[in-house]
């Protein structure tokens, strides 16, 4: 089982968003954003989960990770917008096992 995917192509995007839809499992791609930065998204939204919940785990796990890491709060202060914290900012050389670890995070809470 794909536990994310790169955003390479559409239609790769499109078959794991499938994938996830089917099996009930978490869906999550990673962005590069910039030559620092890579965008980490997920989405739940396909699962009994409580949104508001599992969102407010996600932003309290990744506030520490930035502050851990000592990212500049400018460049992840628009992510913390959202409705739900489906999307934030991972340095480089941490996106693959950020996401893996989300992914096995969301299954547990699922």
């Amino acid at each position: 089982m794909r536990k994310f995917i790169h955003d390479d192509s559409s239609k790769n995007i499109s078959d794991h968003w499938q994938t996830c839809q089917e099996n009930k499992i978490p869906f999550i791609t990673i962005k590069r954003i910039n030559k620092s930065y890579f965008q980490v998204f997920y989405d739940i939204t396909n699962t009994k989960a409580d949104l508001d919940i599992v969102s407010d785990e996600i932003k309290s796990i990744y506030l520490s990770y930035t502050k851990f890491f000592l990212i500049p709060y400018y460049e992840f202060d628009s992510y913390l917008n959202q409705k739900y914290f489906f999307s934030m900012l991972v340095k480089e050389g941490h996106e693959i096992f950020f996401a893996e670890k989300l992914f096995d995070f969301l299954l547990n809470e699922l």
